[in-house]
């Protein structure tokens, strides 16, 4: 396969997965033009053209776990955690949504929830993001997102266990998509948003979480509550990015190859 093709036909692939890991449009463009032209340095590397959409998915992963080292935000996993996670692998549950569990979102909200969903990603911790995004944002199957961690089989599905969990937990308790008695309502804010003086003292007395942790609320498993949110998050849609980043990924070829041959 060339590079042409792959541009035409992964681009769009890269910077969404760069956008479900690093939860940020800018670093998601940044992660995902770095990702370009470490598959245009190394194209002729790759083998089985079957097997590129998988050599691209570690690439992309592998410029977005460099890149929070250099913040700190990024560390292996211990023996002892390993360990840890391979016994939470045990009481992972594969389950996937019935027609009566999806949930119909309006259409006036979906850019709201969509965006709450995916920030919400970002309290996991960086291990629990990466194998939630792989497998239920774009169904991987446990098994390649395995191969593609270094992780054995049981240690994936307990970061997925654990990544699944605090996300229940959390919109099980808020989100008013999942049940009608939850404060939280999408189109409620959209109104709310609109007296912005008012939003900006509110935002100022919320207090973030980093990280979520369905541990400390003692969050038992709900079989609703997994299916609705995992559907939320599997119809998530693509994002297409800009036309000028686009430019500006050409332009990065372009640099990239006047240096090699010159």
């Amino acid at each position: 396969m060339n590079f042409d093709n792959v541009f035409e036909n992964y681009s769009k692939y890269i910077y969404n997965y760069a956008l479900k890991l690093s939860c940020n449009p800018s670093v998601a463009e940044d992660i995902a033009q770095e990702t370009l032209i470490k598959v245009w340095e190394n194209i002729s590397q790759l083998k089985d053209d079957n097997a590129i959409k998988k050599w691209i998915t570690i690439i992309c992963l592998n410029i977005f776990r460099m890149k929070m080292r250099k913040e700190k935000g990024f560390r292996e996993l211990s023996y002892e955690e390993i360990n840890e996670l391979e016994g939470d692998g045990k009481l992972f549950i594969s389950n996937d949504p019935l027609p009566e569990d999806y949930v119909i979102v309006d259409e006036s909200i979906k850019d709201l929830q969509n965006g709450c969903f995916l920030a919400m990603v970002r309290r996991l911790t960086l291990n629990q993001r990466i194998a939630f995004s792989l497998v239920d944002m774009f169904g991987i199957k446990v098994d390649e997102t395995a191969e593609i961690l270094q992780l054995s089989k049981a240690a994936t599905k307990g970061l997925l266990y654990r990544a699944r969990m605090n996300l229940d937990s959390f919109f099980g308790d808020h989100c008013n998509l999942l049940s009608i008695d939850n404060p939280c309502s999408c189109s409620a804010w959209i109104e709310f948003s609109k007296r912005r003086s008012d939003l900006q003292k509110e935002v100022e007395k919320i207090k973030l979480v980093n990280y979520l942790n369905y541990k400390e609320k003692d969050y038992k498993y709900d079989e609703e509550v997994r299916k609705k949110v995992k559907y939320l998050y599997e119809n998530m849609p693509d994002k297409k990015p800009s036309d000028e980043w686009y430019t500006s990924v050409i332009t990065a070829l372009h640099k990239t190859n006047e240096i090699k041959y010159n």
